[in-house]
């Protein structure tokens, strides 16, 4: 046991991400390839926990919860996914595309299963843990956080593997959108003072306006086209961001976001 614990201390990073994958991915065989969302999220849990105790696991609470921020990034998160995915709808249609069925507000099921099994409850894990962490491992480079919103960025899109082997995603999901979602959520957080809180609300909105632009509006290559569509509209805006913010991502000079999260419940 002091043996696991003292590797843990030493590679919590490797720690978090193994177990992440291996607490999402149990589920693979038994739901035809569907991954559990709170693995990430657990697996921050275990590794602070075994690593740095009660304090660690209440910044990353007050982190989880900081919900005092402008109001505006309330807003800029959902309208972002709510931006490209019409633009491309419209593109879509534009370039030739049928439409079977229009947008339309899934059911308050549909929403309540999102809120509950969504991936937000992903964020916790990468957000709250993975890109803090590396975000401080290479605070000295002068690219330090663009580096790690990729690394991050990279770790999430291998957890959607199987999501893409058992033929729920295409390939481009994994490739360019998780990596472009990532430089948008790094961009949020580090702009909103280090809010996993303002993170989980732009991923629900996605998953929310991923059921109001849902599958039956086209059929076959149709949809295909239109996904690749609003997933390089998302890349599009991550490059705008990334231009526009620098390699920082909005994050100012080398401050630790859990020390700022701690002056501002204080």
């Amino acid at each position: 046991m002091n043996t696991i614990r003292s590797f843990i201390k030493k590679n919590p990073i490797v720690t978090f991400v193994f177990l992440a994958y291996l607490l999402s991915w149990w589920s693979v065989p038994f739901a035809d390839g569907r991954i559990i969302p709170y693995g990430p999220a657990l697996a921050a849990v275990i590794v602070l926990a075994i690593t740095d105790g009660r304090q660690s696991l209440g910044q990353l609470w007050r982190r989880v919860t900081h919900w005092r921020v402008a109001w505006y990034w309330y807003l800029i998160g959902p309208g972002i996914i709510a931006g490209y995915q019409s633009v491309a709808f419209a593109l879509n249609v534009l370039l030739g595309a049928t439409i079977n069925s229009y947008p339309a507000l899934p059911s308050m099921g549909t929403i309540i299963t999102l809120l509950l099994l969504g991936g937000l409850w992903e964020e916790p894990g990468w957000t709250g843990y993975l890109l803090p962490k590396l975000q401080e491992r290479f605070a000295n480079r002068s690219n330090g956080a663009l580096l790690a919103a990729l690394v991050t960025g990279v770790f999430r899109a291998i957890w959607h593997l199987p999501l893409y082997i058992y033929g729920h995603i295409p390939w481009f999901d994994v490739l360019v959108f998780s990596i472009a979602f990532q430089l948008i959520i790094a961009w949020l957080f580090n702009r909103s003072g280090g809010s996993v809180l303002i993170v989980m609300l732009f991923h629900l909105a996605s998953n929310i306006f991923g059921a109001v632009f849902n599958s039956s509006m086209f059929t076959g290559t149709e949809w295909t086209n239109y996904s690749a569509l609003f997933m390089a509209l998302a890349a599009l805006v991550a490059l705008g961001i990334l231009w526009r913010s620098g390699p920082n991502l909005g994050q100012t000079g080398t401050q630790n976001q859990f020390a700022v999260i701690d002056q501002s419940a204080g």
